[in-house]
């Protein structure tokens, strides 16, 4: 045990872990992640996302199979794709689909995904992939970077650019 004036005469080792901690958290990054399949999306760090039980839908004649329709959310028009149609892959099983809403307004578009999304954190520089695996095509583009963690790969996801895209697809 130290005398008083040991005690207050030593080094302050709390600061120095404050730094240490505090550099720590601006290496990492904390995610909301869902999945469509197996593929694994992060959520754009400052998107706007809601999520909910599906709602219902107002189909919309002569479009593609996987632009399921349109709801209405809060008095704005949404349209609801269905990417495992689009990307052709197959559900999770024992999952209970949900409604992922991303951005707002009329940037607003919805997608059905596997489960509720999940928190990750990822190390920037440990966690990022130095190339990415093969992704379907419709998607490839609208992901510019992945992330490895507990041997899954996750991938940012330009939810923006891929919903003006699709909308130039829906014609059939």
């Amino acid at each position: 045990m130290k005398v008083p004036s040991q005690a207050l005469n030593r080094p302050l080792n709390w600061a120095t872990q404050q730094t240490k901690s505090h550099e720590l958290e601006n290496q990492m990054s904390r995610r909301l992640g869902f999945y469509i399949g197996n593929l694994g999306l992060l959520i754009a760090k400052a998107a706007t996302s809601e999520l909910t039980y599906p709602l219902p839908l107002c189909p919309i004649p002569n479009t593609a199979a996987w632009l399921l329709g349109l709801i209405n959310l809060r008095g704005n028009l949404v349209p609801v794709f269905d990417l495992h149609k689009l990307l052709q892959l197959k559900p999770k099983e024992d999952t209970i689909p949900m409604l992922l809403i991303l951005g707002s307004g009329e940037l607003a578009g919805a997608m059905l995904i596997d489960s509720l999304p999940v928190h990750l954190n990822f190390f920037e520089e440990e966690d990022k992939l130095s190339s990415l695996p093969p992704l379907p095509n419709m998607i490839k583009s609208y992901t510019s970077t992945g992330y490895e963690k507990n041997g899954e790969f996750w991938f940012n996801f330009d939810h923006l650019g891929f919903f003006e895209y699709l909308a130039t697809q829906v014609a059939v």
